[in-house]
This record gives structure tokens, C-alpha cells and sequence, in this order.
């Protein structure tokens, strides 16, 4: 029998949630792998590539830093030939378009582009408007219509929400 071939996804690795996406991926399957990707001359042996939630701006700063990196990820990614996948920061750099601003940005959110897209950065709030508290669990199926009895909900049952700043897509197309 041959063996099944080894399907190998990048995942950038600048900042931000790299092992995270590492950890979910291969837990899908012994014959995916992945690789963090820091260097131009990683993208060869790779079938697809993942850029991580984190924070946008540092990525940024890294990936242009990083002697040949952008424009490597932006020939993998506008080549369009192997899937491309960004969660929250992810998402931005891969925007064509941008809205938001950074303190530490003087000439505008460094993106790879590739996807028609113009997000806001922030669309939720800054950063000081994010939070955790004590979030109800979803009601089952059964109990849909009893919504209004979830207002009390007992604390031990909850499980922590974070609600953090996070992108939106104002247009696609």
C-alpha cells in the first residue's frame, strides 16, 4: 500500500497565535504538518499557507524588517495557486485595502494584499475596550425559547468570554 502523502502548511511565524493554528491544524491529521514560516526561501516547500491572528502592526513591522519576506509571502499569495488563510491579523495583512490607524504606523498598515477586501482594524474598539468576563453557555436545542431564563445564569456553569478588538470586512469585491 503506498504511504499517503504528507500535505505541509505553513504558518507564519512572526507574532501571534503561530502555535495555536499549529497545534489545531495537525490535530486534524497524522498526514498534515506544518512549518513556521520566518524566512523568503521556506515558501517552496509548502502547500498552503496560514497567517495567524495577532497583532497586525508588529507582523507588519517584522515582515518588512525581514529581508525578502514580504515580497516572497506576496508572490506565494498572488500567485494564487495554493490556499491562503488569515484569521483577524491574518485577515488584514491579506486585505487589499485597510482602514485604521496605528500610532506606530507612519506610512499605513503594511499588507500583503490578495484578497478583495477593505477591512477596518479596529472596528470593535482599541484595545482598552477589550475584556473578559463570565460568559452563559448557549442554550441546548431544546431550550431556545427560554432565553430570558439565561439572565440569571448560575457563574459556576460559565465559561470565560473574551471579547478583544478585532477586524471587520466593510467590503468584499
Amino acid at each position: 500500500m503506498p504511504s499517503e502523502r504528507i500535505i505541509r502548511i505553513g504558518v507564519l511565524a512572526l507574532q501571534g497565535a503561530f502555535e495555536e493554528h499549529q497545534r489545531s491544524i495537525e490535530s486534524i491529521s497524522s498526514t498534515i504538518k506544518t512549518v513556521q514560516i520566518r524566512t523568503p526561501d521556506q515558501f517552496d516547500d509548502i502547500d498552503g499557507i496560514i497567517l495567524p491572528g495577532g497583532e497586525s502592526t508588529a507582523m507588519g513591522l517584522i515582515g518588512d524588517a525581514t529581508d525578502g519576506l514580504w515580497h516572497a509571502l506576496r508572490t506565494f499569495v498572488h500567485r494564487g495557486d495554493k490556499p491562503t488563510w488569515g484569521t483577524c491579523a491574518g485577515m488584514i495583512l491579506l486585505a487589499e485595502r485597510c482602514v485604521g490607524t496605528s500610532a506606530v504606523i507612519t506610512k499605513g498598515q503594511s499588507l500583503i494584499g490578495g484578497v478583495d477586501i477593505l477591512v477596518c482594524r479596529n472596528y470593535f474598539g482599541s484595545q482598552v475596550s477589550s475584556f473578559e468576563m463570565h460568559t452563559p453557555p448557549p442554550p441546548a436545542p431544546c431550550c431556545a425559547g427560554e432565553i430570558d431564563e439565561l439572565r440569571d445564569f448560575d457563574t459556576a456553569s460559565a465559561f470565560p468570554g473574551v471579547f478583544i478588538r478585532a477586524p471587520a470586512i466593510l467590503t468584499a469585491g
